[in-house]
């Protein structure tokens, strides 16, 4: 038995740039365990693959995310990819239309924003919260020491914000000063992560702590405007584009440089450094009271390949 699938490359209209995504079609007849989604997940060995279950409704398409760990309710590059392929790819043009998205983590409604470029929206799930204990800079160049000399030593107390935009997807933020001194960021050393027992409030140390750099106002080439230029570290790994955490640094800088009643937009570009350029759009509404009302995060995806895979034996 096999079973039909595509990848995308998400955040970017060109392939071979963006974030790479396969996409997996689930049968009728039978089902797939985790252990042989898992299997699969391996094999393409990409950061993240989906699984698309059988429609049983036709507005909506229910989906599970995983990564090469485990199942995972929401990253933010599956759901744009998902959102892209079925507004947008989809083969089936006489369908009824697709509005939302069914994760382990809810349902997230989608829509179209620009047809002609494919780029598309997905407003997330959000439970915002800054975190009371800070990260330090001792911690950070320990884990990081190429960025030593973008960090005067009278600055040594220097310390960064944590945030989590749900519980269980946490960033900290690391501002820095030039692109030099983004390019200047290494994988961390011996891939250490940032614990989550030492750093997030009781109640919220579960998931993974991202490590997320960012330069403000950098002027972009290929838009002709000013961009927010970040780039993510999880231990020993990078990713190309992190939607969940572009969403938290945009909800984080809306909730602390903003206004209540206040809309934003950002315009993130990540993996510059990779070779696989990612422009990430997220658009936040500040209610009347000051919390977040409303996260959109919205970019495009294009076909790569596809074909059949086998279903592996367990």
């Amino acid at each position: 038995m096999s079973l039909k699938f595509v990848t995308l490359d998400v955040f970017t209209t060109k392939p071979f740039s963006g974030n790479p995504l396969a996409v997996v079609f689930l049968p009728t007849d039978q089902q797939l365990t985790q252990r042989q989604k898992h299997i699969l997940t391996l094999e393409f060995n990409l950061s993240e693959t989906i699984f698309v279950h059988p429609v049983t409704d036709p507005s909506k398409r229910t989906i599970d995310i995983f990564t090469i760990e485990c199942e995972i309710p929401f990253a933010g590059h599956p759901t744009i990819g998902a959102a892209n392929w079925f507004l947008c790819q989809s083969a089936d043009k006489n369908a009824v239309p697709v509005t939302s998205l069914i994760t382990k983590s809810g349902e997230i409604p989608i829509t179209i924003q620009d047809a002609q470029s494919g780029t598309v929206a997905a407003k997330i799930a959000h439970n915002t919260r800054i975190h009371a204990k800070r990260y330090q800079l001792a911690d950070l160049l320990y884990l990081h020491p190429t960025l030593k000399p973008y960090f005067p030593a009278e600055g040594l107390e220097t310390i960064f914000p944590l945030f989590s935009i749900v519980n269980g997807m946490s960033q900290t933020f690391i501002e820095l000063p030039t692109l030099s001194a983004l390019s200047a960021v290494s994988r961390a050393t011996a891939g250490d992560l940032v614990s989550t027992s030492d750093h997030l409030d009781a109640g919220w140390q579960s998931g993974l702590i991202c490590v997320y750099f960012f330069v403000r106002d950098v002027d972009d080439e290929a838009t002709g405007q000013k961009v927010i230029r970040t780039r993510m570290m999880l231990g020993g790994l990078e990713d190309p584009a992190t939607g969940s955490s572009a969403s938290g640094l945009a909800a984080y800088l809306a909730l602390t440089e903003g206004e209540a009643g206040g809309e934003y937009r950002y315009h993130f570009v990540q993996g510059v450094e990779m070779g696989r350029r990612s422009d990430i759009g997220v658009n936040v509404k500040v209610d009347s009271e000051g919390k977040i009302g409303e996260v959109e995060l919205t970019g495009s995806a294009v076909r790569v390949s596809e074909g059949v895979i086998a279903v592996p034996e367990v």
